[in-house]
């Protein structure tokens, strides 16, 4: 993975995986979720039932809890992230974890995904993400 400068000229799309894992312990179990642990290819975006007003990333965080799932592993969670905010057709995102993954974690959700993985400045908690 390489080091990367913290700068964009565009809407900066933060998605911050801590704050999902938190929202997720509060969230109820549902027969959708199982379906969805289930089926990865189960990735349905519900854009038109999110209120208006929202920051790119605040639409991107409610449809994670749509589509991610504790119940997976954080490599599958990221690449179904990463797949969502293709379809969303973001370019780049940053993701902010609550701890760092290893290389071969990253080299399945970069394989996964189809995406590039760098690290801005020196953290490795926080990920560039070049979709």
């Amino acid at each position: 993975m390489e080091i990367l400068a913290a700068s964009s000229k565009k809407e900066k799309v933060v998605f911050d995986y801590t704050l999902f894992l938190s929202a997720s312990c509060k969230h109820r179990f549902t027969f959708l979720d199982a379906i969805k642990a289930c089926i990865p290819a189960f990735e349905i975006s519900w854009r038109s039932s999110l209120p208006s007003g929202l920051s790119i990333s605040e639409q991107l965080q409610m449809q994670a809890l749509k589509v991610l799932s504790t119940n997976v592993s954080d490599a599958s969670n990221l690449v179904r992230l990463l797949r969502l905010a293709r379809s969303e057709h973001i370019d780049e995102i940053v993701i902010s974890l609550p701890y760092s993954l290893d290389e071969e974690q990253l080299r399945l959700i970069e394989e996964k995904s189809g995406c590039h993985i760098g690290f801005i400045e020196d953290n490795s908690e926080q990920l560039r993400v070049s979709i």
